[in-house]
């Protein structure tokens, strides 16, 4: 048996304007997905997806790839399609597809967002040796910071121009009121996909705004003291409503919160970033209260910090 594994993501910074060339910040989480490939008596390829609530979905392929049955026809097409084109970079695979069956096991919940695509886009480079940023392009679509967390054991800072190899550089995350910090679940998963398509549909290079956040990006880096790092949530919220028209996450939900909240990834569902003066425990009571109930300090998903 064959075993491979990858990280899960958080985009800090850069929703968006990543993807017309902003610097962003982004940090693999401690969890993310395995893929184990054995080989079969059984023609074709068996497919099956775990998560840690049991059977996500499970697909069998004939050896041309061709669907022959499914749990979840959606999700069994976009894994075919991302197979097809794996195939199409490296024909020699085709081979190594038959008579192989695959489980995968994600660590998260995929409704959080935390990168059950593309965590599959880099198991897929380690098994069969494709580019995923060229896979990344030809089937879901996106920036590719998710894929360089994947394999990142530390923070980083990454930017991608169209038709271009992503710069990606560590990056240095541990604020003193690190402990402080919380994620909180918005209670729906958001479609980072249809929403890459959205934006992109947009004819405007957004330069200034381009520039701005890519300034902030290394700020949220460094910046040491927790009014400043509030103020600079703040600032990005803003900037990003901005090149979007969308409303911020703070005005649109926790007015009443005494602090910062920031949304991460796609606006409008999956998790915001939090903080305030107050303890982390005060903050995810006062989330509870609110009907919240997935509050997470930071610290404990973030990749050796």
């Amino acid at each position: 048996m064959k075993k491979y594994h990858t990280n899960g993501k958080l985009l800090i910074t850069g929703e968006y304007l990543v993807l017309k060339g902003a610097t962003a910040f982004a940090i693999p989480l401690n969890k993310g997905q395995t893929l184990m490939v054995e080989t079969s008596n059984e023609a074709g390829l068996q497919w099956r997806a775990e998560t840690p609530n049991g059977l996500w979905f499970k697909a069998k392929f004939d050896d041309e790839l061709k669907l022959l049955e499914s749990t979840d026809h959606k999700k069994a097409e976009t894994l075919q399609l991302m197979l097809q084109k794996s195939v199409e970079q490296n024909p020699s695979i085709q081979s190594k597809l038959n008579n192989s069956s695959v489980t995968t096991m994600l660590e998260f919940d995929p409704s959080w967002g935390w990168g059950s695509s593309s965590t599959l886009l880099h198991l897929l480079e380690q098994w069969l040796r494709i580019n995923p940023y060229q896979l990344m392009d030809e089937t879901i679509g996106g920036s590719g910071y998710d894929i360089a967390c994947a394999v990142a054991n530390s923070p980083i800072f990454y930017r991608r121009t169209a038709g271009t190899d992503p710069q990606i550089t560590p990056a240095h995350f541990n604020p003193p009121f690190l402990q402080e910090m919380g994620i909180v679940y918005l209670n729906k998963k958001q479609s980072s996909s249809s929403q890459v398509k959205s934006f992109l549909a947009s004819t405007s290079s957004q330069k200034d705004l381009v520039t701005e956040i890519s300034e902030l990006s290394e700020k949220f880096s460094t910046t040491k003291e927790i009014n400043s790092f509030m103020s600079l949530m703040h600032q990005h919220e803003q900037i990003i409503a901005m090149a979007t028209g969308l409303t911020p996450i703070q005005e649109l939900l926790f007015p009443g919160f005494n602090g910062a909240v920031k949304s991460l990834g796609a606006w409008g569902g999956d998790f915001a970033l939090f903080l305030s003066e107050e303890n982390f425990n005060s903050n995810k009571k006062w989330f509870e209260s609110k009907g919240y109930p997935v509050v997470i300090p930071l610290e404990e998903v973030i990749i050796n910090r």
